[in-house]
């Protein structure tokens, strides 16, 4: 790993795109295009171009909260409202449904999403359909094949005490989970048949609270300060927290990194803000290239 680029002593939030009814959810795809949920009104993603057009590009069905790109041609979206998780097409944006059920029963709201480096589909969903475990939500995993289409879908955590972001590590393999009622990070090793163990916590911050979570490419955490109004930085290997910088208002839902700057979504002043932070994102994406390789 390069040594890492040094961490600004403070950051100033640029507006890049307002008119968000509830701003959660940025993603970039490989051409540089920001995707964004709710642009407008409630039930849409929407779309900035490099050259910093905003359009609403589709309309989901229902209410979508967390989108990424999966390195081949399609956002996929965790649609909260509707109770599923589907990808659209980035050229015809036409929608397919992955999975909206999981053993015969819906999933309640799922939140936001990752992939891992097999393009598998990592989920969380706050709080199952059962009405005597609320508040304690589940951990789902879609299982892609080479080809990059769903072979099933696995429930790798339950009861797990109102959970939101999840980011996954490639080296090592390590999965890591935001805890929203516990002001904390946790992390879990990925097992070899996919499981996730050795649960232990990373970080448990001392007031309120977290959402969305990304590495950057030193395998620094940054994570969104939901009510404390700031985006936070983790060294996860120490287990302590490295720098703290405010927004400015509370709400603070997600982030997503492009080039050298992060891009942070803040419901309340309904826009997505952009950071220089000096560093790029940790790639997510598989290379479906080797994948695919005869």
């Amino acid at each position: 790993m390069n040594k890492p680029t040094p961490l600004p002593a403070e950051l100033t939030p640029y507006p890049i795109v307002a008119n968000i009814t509830f701003a959660e959810g940025p993603s970039f795809d490989d051409l540089g295009n920001l995707y964004f949920v709710n642009y407008a009104h409630e039930g849409t993603i929407g779309r900035l171009t490099p050259g910093g057009t905003a359009t609403i590009w589709v309309h989901t069905g229902g209410s979508a909260g967390g989108t990424k790109y999966d390195g081949d041609g399609h956002i996929v979206v965790a649609d909260s409202g509707a109770g599923r998780i589907t990808r659209f097409d980035v050229l015809t944006r036409k929608m397919e449904i992955l999975t909206e059920e999981f053993e015969g029963q819906p999933y309640l709201r799922p939140n936001d999403l990752t992939l891992d480096r097999f393009g598998n589909i990592y989920f969380t969903v706050p709080a199952p359909s059962e009405p005597s475990k609320e508040r304690l939500g589940a951990v789902y995993r879609i299982n892609m094949s080479d080809d990059n289409s769903p072979t099933g879908v696995d429930r790798l955590l339950a009861d797990v005490p109102v959970l939101n972001g999840l980011a996954v590590l490639r080296d090592p393999d390590r999965f890591y989970l935001a805890l929203t009622v516990r002001n904390s990070i946790v992390a879990y090793d990925i097992a070899g048949d996919g499981s996730l163990v050795n649960e232990n916590t990373v970080i448990e911050f001392p007031d309120r609270s977290v959402d969305g979570i990304a590495f950057d490419e030193h395998q620094r955490l940054w994570v969104a300060r939901w009510t404390h109004g700031s985006v936070a930085v983790v060294d996860v290997e120490r287990r302590e927290q490295l720098a703290d910088y405010p927004m400015g208002v509370e709400r603070v839902t997600n982030l997503a990194f492009w080039e050298n700057s992060l891009y942070v979504s803040i419901a309340a002043r309904s826009s997505v803000e952009r950071l220089d932070v000096g560093c790029r994102g940790l790639a997510i994406t598989p290379d479906w290239s080797l994948r695919r390789r005869p």
